[in-house]
């Protein structure tokens, strides 16, 4: 028969370190990531200028709203929802070691996908820095046509 205080000395050590209430984050001040910040945490980002120095072209997905992509995207970009670049990220990236870059407007919704895919067991994922506003101040064009 475990005693009280055998019990006590074996789940003392888990209970310090839980936290109080008191101690948990409120998402204001420090201590607190966003979830796009937390996904940078375990992503890849390049910078515009670092893609411009890729050998291969990677497959560019803007997981922006179709809305959004038709007002100027990247060239050769794919538009794809994050919501659904899960579903149909197979179709069109089959082989798991394929570079990909994923951009949204400011980013955070392209970490946020670039974490989904690696989460997926996609191993050559990147997120655009900045997403679509850092590549403009980088200096890079946009086209306004669907790209196919």
């Amino acid at each position: 028969m475990i005693t009280l205080l055998s019990l006590f000395r074996e789940i003392a050590p888990l209970l310090s370190r839980r936290r109080r209430v008191d101690e948990v984050p409120t998402g204001r001040g420090e201590g607190f990531l966003s979830p796009a910040d937390d996904a940078r945490s375990r992503i890849r980002e390049v910078s515009p200028h670092e893609l411009a120095k890729f050998k291969e072209l990677p497959l560019i997905v803007d997981v922006r709203a179709e809305k959004e992509f038709m007002s100027g995207h990247i060239k050769g970009a794919k538009n794809l929802r994050r919501e659904r670049l899960e579903l149909i990220v197979a179709e069109i990236a089959p082989d798991r070691s394929s570079v990909i870059l994923v951009y949204s407007a400011a980013g955070n919704q392209g970490a946020l996908a670039a974490d989904s895919l690696q989460k997926l067991g996609y191993l050559n994922v990147f997120s655009l820095r900045g997403g679509l506003s850092g590549w403009l101040e980088a200096g890079g064009l946009v086209e306004t046509r669907r790209s196919s």
